[in-house]
């Protein structure tokens, strides 16, 4: 049983050093967003939090005039995100829309829905 043990630990060493390699560089692009590591609570994500809010108002800012342009036309939500992945303009991360997506944005944007 001692051998099968070894060659079980001979074979995790390169999955290991590849999961360790993952987590060094997670943590070091925290610390480079200003995350304090070790520390619990609000104020370790505060900085973050405000960084992605300011991301989603100015991608929001940037679509302003299209979401404007379909309310004026009275399509629903899910034919906002129908026409928004037709026309080929990707969501805030790069996927297709949903029509809880286009909700969001509109509430974003303080437009009625």
């Amino acid at each position: 049983m001692a051998a099968n043990s070894t060659r079980d630990d001979e074979r995790a060493r390169p999955v290991d050093a590849a999961i360790s390699a993952r987590t060094r560089k997670a943590l070091s692009e925290a610390r480079a967003r200003g995350v304090t590591l070790g520390a619990a609570g609000a104020d370790n994500i505060r900085a973050t939090v405000a960084r992605r809010k300011a991301d989603a108002d100015t991608f929001a800012e940037q679509h302003r005039a299209v979401f404007v342009e379909m309310q004026a036309q009275g399509l629903t939500h899910r034919r906002m995100a129908q026409v928004l992945n037709e026309l080929g303009i990707p969501a805030a991360r790069g996927g297709a829309w949903t029509h809880g997506q286009v909700q969001r944005m509109l509430l974003r944007l303080g437009t009625r829905a």
